[in-house]
């Protein structure tokens, strides 16, 4: 019987971890991220700044950056046995369920929250320092 029970045990795949829910959190983020650079991009190729093609480009490396990021945390998720089935976005904030290793799981961010968090990563693949923000306001 007791070698049943370790059986059993061994058999279940672990519980989703911390770990787990900050890779939702990072692709969560970096999508976001995407579709903020995507219609800032849309807006600056239309607007009637004089070189609109230089901040453009800047930002189309910023996008592949983030791409490239995005792409190797859904790896991540894949071999960890992670996979978003559902995200919904209302003004509320972010809801994402997913299954992990065969646990149901439900991630949700405020939208404060999302909007902070894609300005620092944003930020970060800018190369901007927001602490220096208060000085300069």
């Amino acid at each position: 019987m007791t070698n049943k029970k370790l059986l059993n045990n061994k058999s279940k795949a672990p519980q989703p971890s911390e770990k787990d829910a900050a890779l939702i959190k990072i692709c969560v983020l970096l999508t976001l991220v995407l579709d903020v650079l995507e219609r800032d991009i849309r807006i600056l190729s239309t607007s009637p700044l004089k070189m609109p093609d230089l901040y453009v480009r800047s930002l189309t490396e910023v996008q592949q950056r983030v791409a490239v990021q995005l792409a190797e945390t859904k790896a991540q998720m894949k071999r960890q046995g992670i996979k978003i089935y559902s995200e919904i976005r209302n003004y509320e904030g972010v809801e994402v369920l997913y299954m992990c290793r065969g646990y149901q799981k439900r991630f949700f961010m405020l939208s404060s929250f999302a909007r902070s968090e894609v300005r620092r990563e944003l930020g970060h693949y800018l190369g901007i320092d927001l602490t220096q923000d208060d000085v300069l306001l």
